[in-house]
């Protein structure tokens, strides 16, 4: 019994170098496997607890990175939604632009449309950019020239997919494409403002026409030929009014149209009023639409009293009815 409790012991000897006596330790087996449990377990604990410095120290770094990340992207976006302020700012002002020259102008639905299907011609292979759900070049007199900012569509589908970043960049992107395209439209409303304004459009003088344009037998005469103009009788000396914005080109005397004021008003458009008893404008004046330029009277060859009234167009006479309103 007594040996297999020695078997059960461990002993430790200690033999020192000089004469010195021996020293021994003796252990119970149950003790020295306590100390390698508590080695065991604590160096088990020591490689957890490095593991787990190792595993914070890494994730530390991620996050740091993720964190110089994050800062350089909010300085992008900051960057971004500075320019997407700015280009929506510069839109709206166009857009009140647009507005402003459509109401000036008087413009109706019918005629702005006018406007923008010549500029959908010109412009038909151009990028097929969407304002208010239809396509400004195929269709671009769906656009809504006086109302809100026409652009939310296009910013709602840039933001249904991707990034942050990426959706912030493709509000710029057609934001930059909306601009121009915006920016040429109110250039062309500027176009048709100078044509509108070149274009005869009222009554040259108060009366009421006694020979139309075409074809007339010769007041004076046997015969027939045919008349460049109308005939509006009046009053001596009732005014004569320009009929669109222009210069005067001629101020004399000519033939047997009499007095004759030419003026030139831009883009093919020239009027003739003739018989005038005297002259309000001289050679070189610019007149405006309405300006009293002359008054009636009955030089030249005439009948009576009269304003010959004559409309050409790319150096020819064109029926002026068309343009008395």
């Amino acid at each position: 019994m007594s040996s297999k409790k020695e078997k059960r012991c461990f002993t430790i000897m200690i033999v020192p170098h000089s004469e010195e006596a021996t020293f021994s330790l003796r252990l119970p087996l149950f003790v020295v496997q306590v100390a390698v449990g508590i080695l065991v377990l604590g160096v088990a604990g020591f490689s957890t607890l490095g593991y787990a410095y190792l595993k914070a120290a890494s994730e530390a770094q991620e996050a740091q990175a993720l964190r110089e990340l994050n800062r350089a992207q909010q300085e992008e976006i900051d960057s971004l939604a500075i320019e997407t302020e700015r280009m929506i700012d510069q839109l709206r002002d166009v857009d009140e632009l647009v507005k402003f020259v459509t109401e000036k102008l008087e413009l109706e639905d019918e005629e702005v449309e006018e406007v923008l299907e010549n500029q959908s011609d010109s412009n038909s292979n151009s990028s097929n950019l969407r304002y208010n759900g239809y396509a400004a070049n195929s269709n671009p007199q769906a656009m809504d020239l006086g109302g809100p900012l026409a652009f939310e569509r296009p910013l709602e589908q840039a933001q249904s997919s991707g990034g942050l970043l990426e959706r912030t960049a493709g509000n710029i992107q057609v934001l930059k494409n909306i601009v121009p395209d915006r920016s040429e439209t109110l250039d062309l409303l500027g176009d048709y403002a100078e044509r509108a304004k070149a274009k005869p459009s009222i009554w040259p003088a108060r009366g009421r026409i006694s020979s139309g344009y075409g074809m007339r037998s010769i007041p004076y005469g046997s015969g027939y030929q045919f008349h460049t103009g109308v005939d509006i009788i009046g009053s001596r000396g009732s005014p004569i009014w320009a009929t669109a914005d222009g210069k005067v080109t001629f101020s004399g005397y000519r033939g047997s149209l009499g007095n004759l004021l030419i003026i030139d008003h831009g883009y093919g458009y020239e009027t003739y009023y003739a018989h005038l008893q005297d002259f309000a404008v001289n050679k070189g004046d610019e007149v405006e639409r309405g300006e009293t330029i002359g008054y009636m009277g009955a030089s030249g060859r005439t009948t009576g009293v009269h304003l010959h009234y004559e409309v050409h167009n790319e150096g020819s006479p064109v029926n002026p009815d068309r343009y008395l309103d």
